[in-house]
Formats: structure tokens, C-alpha cells, sequence
């Protein structure tokens, strides 16, 4: 086969030389029909068909085989025809004499010129963002795990914003969307979606969709509108869908390890990651991201004055061992709500519980399975009447409040048998009084004094309350302010011996 070096050279010795194409051919071992092809192109034309493709073997069970590629585009991609599994269908179904190799020619061949049209697309600022999830690998704390990706990307500007969660659900996609709109400054027209089970119950005809009920709350908070894509139809919010690949290939590799089992450090990664890649300029607009991402946020909704609460939220009864049941885990209330009906908000990191209108009790949450989260607070009034919970009672194991406390309890038991055990409760039971941090305090300096009795540590609380100390409030004296290093002149104090100080 000819070059374009090849051709260089017939073509020079035709014109430049003036030789016949006899002698060229002579020459360069060429035909003269080679010769003639390359005086009248400058470069080796190709091959070049002189009618259409013809399938003689496929005619009887072409439009067969058409109608099957058709019906193929709406089914699940696992769940469509091979060529082999079309021969063997026309083989044994309708009497196919052709060969195996036929069938597969004219497959690849329809593939290859019967795809999918589309239209190029273009997005005014702030007009829509489109959002997705991906799943990753992270180390953390030491061991390989799967996080999932919420992805947000602006159509206009295509700036994006990337966050990691252990889980994928209702409560991570509000709380994504919400981070989202904070790290936007703004919120998108409209924001563009595949059916995800998060958003969308139901799946009617054409664009009808039944919503999650929270998810509507959140798009009344934001008032944002929705696209849903078609089923099967990703390409139809590509922005996001390269921003997932992007995101997996790019921001997360390598594998990023993380110490924080909230994944901080990896979002702090990912939030570097999308700032870096705001600096990329947009080829068709000759533009950075920063750049036409100033332009856009003056076209975005405002942000609520009232932040919104991205969590889900249901509706519980207190059971008698002060517990409420959220996905499978059991956390604590204060023995007083018991038997209560409850209002439960599902954050992503932590759980708060409701009652008649009160915050009641705050746990951090947990994703592990069957697991109990105790505050050892809310079962002390139950020692009053039932002392004997302290020895086996699941919220007392352990050291619930310092060593110290194990140190008043061995030392009263030893010291009173029995009754030692009465007195230790009723030292716990000052938490129902004190505020928590008094009565480790107070129980702290019994412990320095050996003064291992209920009453040292109830006379400590009520006669020898804790100093509360402030910062000095130095406004008005910028001499004070200015003044470097740990030692300071006592000179430069003078000047507030003829003043109020309020301290």
C-alpha cells in the first residue's frame, strides 16, 4: 500500500521532471494504473465502495433482526441480544440457513451506523445544576472501605461540588444538597435528576413522578424546580455523570485514608479538589470555571435566612428500658419521657429526639447494626428505687464517668459493704441537681481530700461553687492589647487601679 511519501515522489518526477508515466512506472515498479491514481490525488484516496454494503445470506430475517436491535434499546443492557444469540433464535425458530458469522457482520454493522442522535445542549447561568451519586474506596482509620460521592454540577460554569458519606440515603441527599448550596453561595433554577429512590416513590408516564414527601419540604425550603431523566437515560444529565468518573479517577486516586470516622478529612480533600478544579478553563468559552462561575451566582436563588433541617424524620414511642429504636439501633432518653410518643430527626451525624416540642435527648449516630447508644445520665433517677441496676445495668459498665468515680465507689463499698453501694448511688444522684461537669468536679477534689462520703461531695457543690472565669476585656486599652510575650511589666497595669474593671 502507497504512502503519501510514495505519491510525493510519482508526482514529482511526473510534473517537476517531466517523465512519462511509462517511465515512472518503469522506474518505481508501479503499475500505470497506480501512476494514474496518484497524478490526479495528491494524497492515497482510500478505499472507496462503489455501492452499499449488501447482506445476501441476512435478507430473508433482516427486518428480524431490526425489529430485535430495536426492542433491545429499552431493555436492561444484561438482558439484550447477542449476535450469537440471535443466530441460534433464527437457526431454531425460523429455519436460518445462513452462518453464525453472517449474522454477526450485520449486527456489528447496524451497531455501528444505527446509534443513538442527540442535541447539543446549552445552559443559560443558573439555570440548572444536575446531581448524582458515585461510590468510591477509602481507607480509614487504617481499613479499605466503600463511601458514597454525592455529586452537584452547574450546567452553566460545569464548577462542581463533590462530598463523602458512609451511607446513600434519604438523610446524606438532603444533607448533600444542602452543603452544595452553602459551597454555591446559591441555589440553582432548577436541579436535574435520574429516578433515584431517594427522590422519586414512583415513576408515572412520561414525566409524571410521585416524590418523597421530604424531598418536596426540601425543594419548598429552596424552591428550586426538578427534571427527572427518562428511564435508562443517564446521558441525558452528562454534565454530572462525567463529573462522577471524574470525581473517581481523579479526586480519589490513589486511595485517600482518612482518621476521622465522619470522613472530615476526606470531604476537607474533596472540597480542595473542586476549588482546584474551578482554575480548568472551559474549552467553548475560553474561560476558567472561577471565571464564569462569578458570572453565573448572580443569577442563583437566594439562600434561605432559616438554615434547613436535612434530616428524615418519623414518629416513635419511648419503651420502658428508655429506649427508641432508628435503623435497627437503640438510643436513650431521660427516664422521665418514658411511655412518650416521640418525634425522631435522622441527621447524618447525629440523632435528636422530640417530645411536646422539646430537644430531649442528642446521640451521635451510628451506622453499625443492633447496637446500643446509652447516655449513663438518663438512667440515674432509676437507682432511687432499683439500686441494684448499678452491678449489671448496660449504660453503668464500664467507667461511664471517669476513674474518679470508680475510686469513690471501690472506697465506699470497702469501707460499708452494701450500704457503701446507697451512698455511691446517691452521689450519682446529684447528677439529677448539678450539672454534669460540677459534680465530677466536686467529686474530684472528695477523691484529693480522701473525703470518700455523699455529703463532702454535696457540701462542695453547695458551699464551694466553681470560680468561673473570663477573658479579660481589654477594649479601650490598646496598650494592654499590644503588649507581646508571656511576662508583662507590672507598670502597664497601673492604669486600671483608678478603674471599674468588669471581669
Amino acid at each position: 500500500m502507497l504512502t503519501v511519501a510514495d505519491y510525493d515522489k510519482i508526482r514529482r518526477l511526473v510534473f517537476n521532471d517531466g517523465k512519462s508515466q511509462r517511465e515512472v512506472a518503469s522506474t518505481l515498479g508501479h503499475s500505470r494504473h497506480t501512476i494514474s491514481k496518484a497524478i490526479q490525488h495528491a494524497s492515497p484516496p482510500g478505499y472507496i465502495r462503489s455501492r452499499p454494503v449488501h447482506f445476501p445470506a441476512i435478507e430473508p430475517v433482516k427486518e428480524l433482526i431490526n425489529a430485535w436491535l430495536e426492542a433491545d434499546r429499552h431493555r436492561p443492557r444484561k438482558q439484550r441480544h447477542t449476535a450469537k444469540r440471535m443466530f441460534t433464535r433464527l437457526r431454531d425458530d425460523y429455519d436460518f440457513t445462513g452462518s453464525y458469522s453472517a449474522v454477526q457482520r450485520y449486527v456489528a454493522f447496524k451497531k455501528s451506523t444505527g446509534g443513538e442522535t442527540f442535541f447539543p445542549l446549552v445552559f443559560d447561568p443558573g439555570e440548572e445544576g444536575q446531581v448524582d451519586w458515585g461510590e468510591a474506596r477509602a481507607i480509614i482509620n487504617g481499613h479499605e472501605q466503600k463511601v458514597y460521592l454525592f455529586c452537584y454540577r452547574l450546567c452553566f460554569s460545569t464548577v462542581c461540588f463533590v462530598y463523602a458519606y458512609l451511607r446513600m440515603n434519604l438523610e446524606s441527599f438532603l444533607d448533600g444538597h444542602r452543603r452544595a448550596f452553602e459551597f454555591f453561595k446559591g441555589v440553582p433554577h432548577r436541579s436535574a435528576y435520574d429516578n433515584l429512590k431517594t427522590a422519586v416513590i414512583r415513576v408515572g408516564r412520561g414525566r409524571e413522578r410521585t416524590l418523597n414527601e421530604t424531598f418536596c419540604i426540601m425543594k419548598s425550603h429552596y424552591l428550586f424546580e426538578t427534571r427527572f431523566c427518562n428511564i435508562a437515560a443517564g446521558w441525558e444529565k452528562g454534565h454530572v455523570e462525567n463529573l462522577v468518573k471524574h470525581a473517581q479517577r481523579t479526586f480519589m486516586t490513589p486511595v485517600p485514608e482518612c482518621t476521622d470516622a465522619d470522613l472530615s478529612d476526606l470531604n476537607q480533600h474533596l472540597e480542595g479538589e473542586c476549588l482546584k478544579d474551578m482554575e480548568r478553563v472551559v474549552r467553548d468559552k475560553q474561560k476558567s470555571r472561577r471565571q464564569l462561575f462569578e458570572e453565573e451566582k448572580m443569577h442563583f436563588l437566594p439562600l434561605p435566612a432559616v438554615d434547613f433541617d436535612a434530616c428524615k424524620t418519623s414518629d416513635s414511642r419511648v419503651s420502658k428500658q428508655l429506649l427508641v429504636r432508628i435503623d435497627t439501633n437503640d438510643y436513650s432518653v431521660p427516664s422521665k419521657w418514658a411511655y412518650h410518643q416521640v418525634l425522631v430527626k435522622a441527621f447524618v451525624d447525629r440523632i435528636d429526639i422530640f417530645c411536646q416540642d422539646e430537644k430531649i435527648a442528642t446521640h451521635l449516630r451510628s451506622y453499625d447494626k443492633h447496637c446500643y447508644i446509652l447516655n449513663p445520665q438518663h438512667y440515674i433517677p432509676l437507682l432511687e428505687k432499683k439500686p441494684g441496676g448499678l452491678f449489671n445495668a448496660r449504660p453503668f459498665k464500664g467507667e461511664p464517668w471517669g476513674r474518679d468515680f470508680t475510686r469513690m465507689r471501690s472506697e465506699l463499698e470497702y469501707r460499708y459493704g452494701y450500704e457503701g453501694t446507697k451512698k455511691f448511688i446517691k452521689v450519682l444522684l446529684l447528677f439529677t441537681e448539678f450539672d454534669e461537669a460540677s459534680v465530677k468536679a466536686a467529686v474530684r477534689v472528695c477523691i484529693k481530700r480522701r473525703a470518700f462520703n455523699e455529703d463532702a461531695v454535696r457540701t462542695v457543690l453547695t458551699h464551694e461553687p466553681r470560680q468561673q472565669f473570663r477573658p479579660l476585656d481589654l477594649v479601650g486599652h490598646p496598650e494592654l492589647a499590644a503588649v507581646k510575650g508571656v511576662s508583662r511589666p507590672i507598670s502597664v497595669y497601673d492604669s486600671l487601679l483608678h478603674e471599674e474593671v468588669r471581669i
